[in-house]
């Protein structure tokens, strides 16, 4: 539907509340708006639209005993995003019209508004929805309280208020603003009511600038994060900060710990999580750690509860009804057992995630819940438990297209919806289900300091001693008792979510000074109270405490303190210069410790745009010792900011005429690097020399043709030749990167094109990027056909090929969206037998019977598996598997091996100067080099100077199918056994 209709469709939706628009509002601002000027807008369905939304739920997956309706849909909603329901049963939605503008154009004319559904015969179907308030940016998210709809829509947080109950709220105050936004829909979510009696709210990363009623500054950044306040907008606190692209709904425990959906928390690969936002936390993410540039952090990484990869998580509920959780057992929720159900953007599906306590923090289970699999045009967006334990699931449908990675377009004739999931023998007009769940007591009744220290010292559960330090950090006070108290726990080994919590607390308590010296006998409290000193005031003492520690630091060993003392020099504003004289010393220690140096690459790295930093580098190039030389060119390799410093040539220049082959690839991506064509010369020598190592002709091609140079002839030559060696996974995988990375012509396009249905995962990842590489209808179109007919394409996830066509041709993916989906369906097929296959082990399994099939090579476990004197040990021992794994984790290492791959087990692909292709997995290293163990099983020396490249895979050795090669009954006697193993 063209934009200038919808705009026109939009404009006769605009007049319930006046002429207002979000700017026209500041914060503790607010706007009562005429009787006359209210022209309520209200939409009811007769009879036969409630039937026929009755009868249009779409095909849908649902555990045993529950059902899906429609519960809303046009004309009664556009596209919901968002929502609330109030204590009257009423549904408040925030409804986009499907217009995807910008800031700008949302702010001259804002076109979205919020719904009030209503249900009068309770029968689960609404049958009439009002626009209870008009001309708003983009709402996403609402609570009910007090008679009031609170609601999130840029810039800010708003009170709606319907006085006259004429079902439009002519009362609007903006009571919390100052947080940016772009228009897509990476900004405020909520809010939503803490048991405590404060609303909290998401924010995405587009930076903010958050003040007090009084205009006192809260915090202005770039960071992402959790943010509260009490309900006249009064008390404006941030919760958690971070560098994750968004966070997106929160919900509440009965503890009153903030379990919420985040997306893109991990970026290489993507990954969106669900996360326990812990008070005070900073959250960080390695490629956009100038978000969190100057906040006070504790942990150097936060803890994370589960990351459901690159799903583009929405909604979430923490079930209160009991209904979902497994026998529907109260006995199992008093336990600690919760149900958190969260929508998924991209795959159409909710899951329902079990979540255990797990320390101070949760352990998750993930399940499918609901999925629509034929429903390619559904975007899930919330989900609401209501009175009677029914889930309210928003589909916006599919107009949505700012930086959605799975919307090749905008689709705003595809409206969206309100599903209903019910459990058949419950339905609308029964009583109201009792809630399971008892919530949460304020603060734990800690009123001040002596309650706060009682708990702290006396209680030995972990949870209640978080509580303490949070109300600590909040309360700080002089009390010399509270001091000592945290001190002593600061000199304790705790796990990470109650590290944090003490160090918080620690902080806040310090902030002015007072800490004690630094005593690095005792590494585990010098290195919290280095991290502490490091972010107090005093910046000159904090220095000397640092060099003071590095000098007294053991070169032996994996140390906690040289890790604080790494992690400080690198935050701290002058860490580099700081840390330059004690560097110095180290690099005249011989031999030179490798754990020092690693500690001098990341401190460089971290102030590397200082010009002493790098004049530093270029000493270390002209060092004596090639364990120095080699730290240089690393750092260069993997430097970002394009510097080129003059001093640096003529060392490099030096070591790519003396270095050995075991040397050279390092060095070709070090100065590949340099904005400098003094090595050109060198480098293609390289490139034409057959002697050398495919991999070194490679890594001199590609520093050869970087930036926009046409590649020559024969270097495409030796790019497909090597492409198509079989023999040869580095080889393959380095000229599938390098292709990726040059400027090719229509004919050497469409010559790749043919091979891509003879490449495997990794290499057909760096192929997809070829198809940004031209505008051409019918090159895109062969590369499309291509990828359909590869019969590894699902191991690449489907919204990044969307991604891929959505700025080239779009209607491109169509071509390879069946094959896709496909071998997604396979997948799923699979994963949707986890759940219940576990279940079959523990009362179906034979022991005894698994026992003997792997005795028997069933499954070819025992090709790559030892238990006790039996198998080989290529693969991780399983003598004791069953004491740290559940049936559901070994079922998924044997169905999905490359999701779980275990550490120090990954795969590696190694050339040597001699021309060998090994694979296999590194059993030890030694001074003298790699005892790999190949796929035979035969264990093999490779020398540290034969290698010229080693790549890591990504990959499990053990091959997807071998769960296919056994019947079900089999699998679980199999899983029985190994589970039985402690």
């Amino acid at each position: 539907m063209p934009h200038r209709v919808l705009a026109f469709l939009a404009a006769l939706h605009l007049g319930a509340a006046g002429d207002l628009a979000a700017a026209d509002l500041k914060p503790d601002e607010s706007k009562t708006i005429p009787a006359d000027a209210i022209r309520p807008v209200v939409v009811s369905a007769d009879a036969a639209a409630v039937a026929g939304m009755k009868s249009q739920a779409p095909k849908a997956t649902l555990p045993e005993g529950w059902e899906l309706v429609t519960a809303a849909a046009a004309p009664l909603v556009t596209h919901p995003i968002m929502g609330c329901l109030d204590d009257k049963g009423r549904l408040f939605l925030g409804d986009a019209v499907g217009l995807n503008w910008n800031k700008k154009r949302l702010e001259e004319n804002p076109p979205n508004r919020v719904l009030m559904l209503e249900d009068a015969d309770h029968d689960g179907v609404f049958e009439k929805s009002t626009v209870f308030a008009d001309k708003l940016t983009f709402p996403q998210g609402a609570v009910w309280l007090k008679g009031s709809l609170y609601v999130a829509s840029p810039p800010g947080i708003w009170k709606l208020t319907d006085a006259d109950g004429n079902g439009v709220a002519e009362q609007r105050e903006m009571i919390v603003g100052g947080f940016e936004y772009t228009g897509n829909a990476a900004d405020v979510h909520g809010p939503f009511l803490h048991p405590n009696g404060r609303l909290y709210w998401c924010h995405g990363r587009k930076g903010h600038k958050v003040a007090q009623k009084d205009g006192t500054l809260v915090h202005e950044g770039l960071a992402s994060g959790i943010w509260s306040c009490e309900p006249d907008g009064g008390d404006v606190r941030w919760h958690s900060l971070g560098c994750a692209d968004n966070p997106t709904e929160i919900d509440f425990t009965p503890s009153g710990d903030i379990i919420g959906t985040c997306n893109l928390y991990y970026s290489q690969p993507r990954g969106d999580t669900l996360m326990h936002w812990l008070q005070g936390g900073v959250y960080e993410r390695a490629d956009m750690m100038k978000a969190i540039e100057g906040l006070p952090r504790t942990l150097e990484h936060m803890p994370v509860i589960h990351n459901f990869g690159h799903v583009a998580v929405s909604g979430c509920v923490i079930s209160k009804s009991g209904l979902f959780d497994p026998k529907n057992s109260t006995v199992e929720q008093q336990a600690g057992l919760l149900s958190m159900f969260v929508t998924h953007f991209n795959t159409q599906r909710v899951v329902r995630m079990e979540l255990l306590p797990h320390g101070v923090t949760y352990k998750a289970t993930e399940h499918e819940f609901l999925r629509l699999p034929d429903s390619p045009d559904v975007h899930f967006t919330d989900v609401i438990e209501d009175e009677l334990g029914d889930l309210l699931v928003l589909d916006t449908g599919g107009w949505f297209r700012i930086g959605c990675p799975s919307s090749l377009m905008a689709k705003p004739e595809a409206k969206g919806a309100v599903y209903r999931v019910r459990r058949k023998d419950v339905k609308g007009g029964l009583a109201k289900v009792v809630n399971t769940l008892k919530f949460w007591k304020e603060s734990w009744e800690i009123r001040d300091e002596n309650e706060a220290l009682k708990q702290l010292t006396g209680n030995q559960n972990a949870r209640a001693k978080v509580q303490a330090c949070q109300w600590i950090a909040e309360h700080p006070g002089k009390n010399p008792q509270v001091r000592d108290a945290v001190l002593k726990l600061l000199d304790s080994a705790v796990e990470p979510a109650l590290e944090h919590a003490i160090m918080h607390a620690a902080q806040a308590l310090f902030a002015k000074g007072g800490l004690p010296p630094i005593d690095t006998r005792n590494e585990l409290l010098a290195s919290r109270l280095l991290v502490l000193a490091s972010q107090g005031e005093n910046q000159a003492d904090a220095a000397a405490s640092l060099l003071s520690a590095a000098r007294n630091v053991n070169a032996a060993g994996d140390s906690g303190l040289a890790n604080a003392i790494r992690r400080t020099a690198c935050a701290m504003p002058n860490g580099g210069e700081v840390m330059l004289p004690v560097m110095q010393k180290w690099l005249e220690e011989s031999p030179a410790s490798e754990m020092k140096l690693q500690m001098a690459a990341e401190i460089i790295e971290a102030h590397f745009k200082e010009v002493p930093v790098q004049d530093f580098v270029a000493a270390m190039l002209g060092s004596a010792q090639v364990s120095v030389r080699r730290v240089a060119w690393h750092i260069l390799s993997t430097q970002t900011t394009g510097i080129t410093n003059e001093k640096w040539l003529e060392p490099l220049e030096k070591s790519l005429a003396e270095a050995g082959s075991s040397d050279l690839g390092l060095l070709i991506e070090a100065v590949t690097r340099l904005k400098s064509d003094r090595f050109n010369v060198v480098l293609q020598a390289m490139v034409n020399d057959p002697k050398r190592p495919q991999s070194i002709r490679l890594k001199a091609l590609s520093a050869t043709s970087r930036g926009s140079k046409i590649l020559s002839p024969e270097g495409f030559a030796l790019l497909t030749q090597l492409l198509g060696d079989v023999t040869n996974v580095t080889a393959r995988i380095e000229a599938a990167r390098v292709l990726a990375t040059v400027p090719l012509m229509k004919e050497q396009l469409l010559q790749l094109a043919g091979t891509i249905p003879t490449l495997g995962p990794l290499e057909l990842q760096e192929m997809l990027k070829l198809v940004r590489k031209t505008k051409d209808a019918d090159t895109i179109k062969a590369l499309a056909s291509s990828f359909a007919q590869s019969p590894v394409v699902g191991a690449i996830e489907e919204s990044a090929f969307k991604t891929a066509f959505a700025n080239s041709l779009p209607e491109a993916y169509d071509l390879v969206a069946p094959a896709i989906r496909q071998a997604a369906a396979l997948t799923d097929a699979k994963k949707r037998k986890l759940a219940s296959l576990a279940s079959e082990v523990q009362t179906q399994g034979r022991a005894e019977e698994g026992k003997k099939h792997f005795a028997t090579g069933k499954g070819t476990c025992l090709a790559c598996h030892k238990v006790g004197e039996v198998g080989r040990a290529l693969g991780p021992d399983l003598t004791k598997i069953g004491a740290i794994r559940t049936e559901r984790d070994l079922l998924e290492s044997i169905m999905f091996p490359s999701n779980t791959l275990a550490r120090d087990y990954e795969a590696h692909a190694i050339e040597t100067s001699d021309g060998q292709s090994l694979m296999g997995l590194i059993r030890s290293h030694t001074a003298e080099g790699l005892l790999l163990v190949d796929l035979a099983g035969q264990e093999k020396s490779v020398p540290h100077a034969s290698i010229v490249a080693n790549t890591t895979l990504t990959t499990s050795l053990m091959p997807m199918g071998l769960d296919g090669t056994m019947t079900e009954q089999e699998l679980c006697d199999l899983v029985a056994w190994l589970r039985s193993l402690k």
